[in-house]
């Protein structure tokens, strides 16, 4: 695999972000425009070949595979600079610091691997024609979980929320800052069994794309915005491919009194459901 030319692109960035008088970033989010400007730059002096047509995408691209560290400047990671995504506004990304113990700019934190519960799912129910139609994407991913009920099945068997009822309410839902892949409404009994309601987000990744806590953080802050104040809780859930198979994680709720405060994720409970029979894609 060739080697990537976007570290460059990121030095370029940071070093016109930087004030050479404190050391210190003018500012640490980047912008469409210094995206377009640094690629412009670094094709005319360093020799590379990126586009700067599409400057929104630049992260986006870095961020999701599994390799995502190998693709940030070794003289960033130094200096233990790293990056998060931020998007609308004509905004890309944001320069931000290691937390304590962070080893890498990217860290994969949620990701399946051996010896977490298993749970056989049938696929028997699924058209065989939908099942020859089997491709490697977020998008056949959600419909294998709507036809299979996977998400129903994850609440009703390995979630501690005591959901009574859930419904699938929509696929693909584009938010201002945010697209949420798949969202479910439920009524679930809270501590004294009284009924309340919440809302799941759903966020799907293909076989070897990571799950990005600051992708689904957005996901629940949106989903609060753009539903009713009956609506307390907002459960966030990532469905990975996995050989066979689906990774369910369930991350712990966030309160409406909440929104807006939550910066990172707790996982509460993950499951791979491997599928029987197999399923083309999956």
């Amino acid at each position: 695999m060739p080697r990537s030319q976007k570290p460059q692109v990121i030095e370029r960035i940071y070093e016109r972000l930087l004030d050479p008088v404190t050391g210190r970033l003018i500012r640490s989010i980047v912008t469409n425009e210094d995206v377009a400007k640094a690629i412009v730059w670094c094709n005319q002096h360093h020799g590379t070949s990126l586009s700067d047509k599409n400057p929104a995408n630049f992260m986006k691209d870095i961020i999701r595979g599994a390799g995502a560290s190998g693709m940030w400047p070794q003289s960033l990671h130094d200096k233990r600079i790293g990056a998060r995504q931020v998007t609308g506004d004509g905004n890309v990304f944001e320069f931000v610091s290691y937390e304590e113990g962070q080893t890498e700019p990217f860290p994969q934190l949620f990701a399946y691997r051996q010896g977490i519960p298993e749970h056989e799912l049938q696929s028997i129910s699924m058209p065989l024609a939908s099942k020859a139609l089997g491709r490697n994407d977020e998008t056949y991913l959600i419909q294998v979980a709507i036809k299979l009920a996977l998400v129903e099945t994850h609440f009703a068997l390995f979630s501690d929320l005591k959901v009574i009822e859930m419904n699938h309410l929509q696929i693909g839902i584009k938010l201002r800052l945010t697209e949420v892949d798949s969202m479910y409404a439920a009524v679930y009994l809270d501590d004294a069994g009284k009924e309340k309601q919440l809302v799941v987000t759903v966020e799907a990744k293909k076989r070897g794309q990571r799950i990005l806590a600051d992708q689904i953080v957005r996901q629940v802050n949106a989903a609060f915005s753009e539903t009713p104040q009956t609506v307390g809780l907002v459960v966030p859930l990532a469905l990975v491919s996995v050989g066979g198979g689906i990774y369910v994680a369930e991350f712990v709720p966030t309160r409406r009194s909440e929104s807006g405060e939550l910066e990172s994720l707790t996982l509460a409970k993950e499951v791979l459901y491997k599928l029987e029979p197999p399923v083309k894609g999956i």
